[in-house]
């Protein structure tokens, strides 16, 4: 054996042969862990960044509907500046525009009011450039959803968004 015998040797992963001197060579390789979630950010974040008035993101989650479609909803949860208000926002982007949204967006709705989330609104984030957009803005208006300005949460005024379209709800 050769010195560039031994460096691959050492390099690779363990070599060990089943049936004896003249069987198959067996590589053994450690499997990693499957990644674990990150917890919520234990700092909390002020958007907009700098801003005097700005509100703070309190905590991220995700939700998943395992009943209908397995669609996924990915939001967080903001405190104005002073506390005064509290929302989930979530985003429905291009993957949840089209599924049956009734048994998911009723869990979001009972989640923001429970202990813990505890929030006053509920505010959906459509994605404008999805299609069905339109249509789903108007499906949740008749549901109760009003289009939102995000005024309280930015500290300026008229803030509107080139991406999002928002509309909240009274929890």
């Amino acid at each position: 054996m050769g010195a560039r015998d031994d460096a691959e040797d050492a390099s690779s992963p363990s070599k060990k042969t089943l049936g004896g001197s003249a069987g198959i060579p067996v590589q053994r390789r450690h499997q990693a862990d499957p990644p674990t979630p990150s917890p919520s950010p234990s700092a909390t974040v002020v958007y907009p960044a700098g801003a005097q008035a700005g509100s703070v993101i309190r905590e991220y989650l995700e939700v998943y509907d395992y009943h209908a479609t397995g669609t996924r909803f990915r939001g967080f949860v903001a405190e104005s500046s002073g506390a005064a208000e509290r929302a989930l926002f979530v985003f429905f982007d291009k993957e949840v525009m089209g599924q049956d949204l009734k048994p998911g967006l009723t869990s979001l709705l009972e989640l923001a009011g429970t202990d813990g989330i505890d929030c006053d609104q509920l505010i959906v984030c459509l994605d404008r450039k999805a299609e069905g957009c339109k249509d789903l803005a108007k499906d949740l208006g008749w549901v109760g959803f009003e289009i939102a300005m995000l005024d309280a949460w930015t500290g300026r005024e008229c803030s509107l968004s080139d991406r999002w379209l928002f509309l909240a709800m009274d929890v």
